[in-house]
This record gives structure tokens, sequence and C-alpha cells, in this order.
């Protein structure tokens, strides 16, 4: 698997995540995470104490942003269990094809 290009890494961390209880981030950055929705892989930024505060696309755009980031985390996959995030699929809150902004969006 080539890595060094966005559709490949993508696509493994759709693979783990996919494997993973709900309510697990790949933590891909100390800002950045990414959660399996049910149909996608979905980007989010951190609040200083480690909750979600918003969905970003996670896209070419944030390749670009973030790639040595991102492809350290490869070498070395971390992943977190985030009770906010669990709260949010056990409510109902999570919109399976998220348009970007502000966590949780209800359905």
């Amino acid at each position: 698997m080539r890595l060094t290009e966005f559709e490949s890494f993508k696509a493994h961390v759709a693979m783990l995540l996919r494997d993973l209880p709900r309510g697990m981030t790949a933590d891909l950055t100390d800002v950045a995470v990414a959660y399996w929705n049910g149909r996608q892989v979905v980007g989010a930024y951190l609040r200083d104490n480690g909750r979600i505060d918003e969905d970003f696309d996670f896209d070419e755009n944030a390749w670009a942003n973030w790639r040595d980031e991102f492809l350290l985390w490869f070498e070395a996959p971390r992943f977190s269990e985030r009770a906010d995030l669990k709260a949010a699929f056990v409510a109902g809150v999570i919109a399976v094809t998220p348009p970007g902004g502000l966590w949780p969006r209800p359905l």
C-alpha cells in the first residue's frame, strides 16, 4: 500500500475504524481525530479538554495540512474511546453524511 497518497491513507483509516466499536477515534494529531460514522470517515477537531469540538472534511485539504503528522500516526496508530462521541451515537445525533461544522449535529 502506498500511503503517500491521500486516498490510500483514508481507505486504511476507514478499514481500521470500521473494526472498532462506535465512539472510538483515530488520534491523528494533537488537535485532530477521525471517526467512522457508519458510512465514512469524518475528521473532527478537539477542544482543549479533549472533547470533540467540530467536524471537518477529511479530504485532500486535511492531507495537505497534516500529511507529515498523518504518516507518523500510520507508523504508530493511536486510538481513543471518546465518551462524548459514544454518547452522541447512543442519542442518535451523529449524521451519517455530515456537511461539516458544529458538533454534534441532530439527524
